[in-house]
């Protein structure tokens, strides 16, 4: 079945802590408090601040902090952000490039991968991250 990269993964972990906490966290801390490698989650945290999803403060009460509540910021946002490429088979892009696929011309199934793929960003979508709490 479709599976989240570990970007992802790590990213809606790391906001879960920061909507639970309600305040600032270091990437330290949610490394350590998730058990998630602290270079994969600080170039993760990095992502979701250059997507306006958080923001980041420094000195000592320094850290990463959400911008919007829990209840306005749904996965898809986040997904995107982390993982342009999740898609449901590999001939699916964001773009609508299929010049990978060699079967082009003669999938059967193409339509209805489509259809799938449309449903599970609708939702993904419809999910907020006050849902992960």
């Amino acid at each position: 079945m479709l599976r989240l990269s570990k970007r992802v993964e790590y990213g809606l972990m790391a906001l879960q802590y920061l909507a639970k906490s309600g305040g600032v966290a270091t990437a330290r801390e949610i490394s350590d408090a998730g058990q998630i490698p602290y270079e994969l989650l600080a170039k993760v945290m990095q992502s979701l601040k250059h997507e306006g999803i958080i923001d980041s403060y420094q000195g000592v009460r320094g850290g990463y902090a959400l911008l919007f509540s829990p209840e306005s910021i749904n996965l898809a946002r986040v997904v995107r952000a982390l993982d342009e490429h999740t898609t449901i088979t590999e001939c699916i892009s964001p773009s609508g490039d299929h010049d990978a696929c060699q079967m082009l011309h003669t999938c059967t199934i193409k339509a209805p991968m489509n259809k799938l793929q449309q449903r599970m960003e609708e939702s993904i979508g419809s999910m907020t991250i006050a849902e992960l709490l």
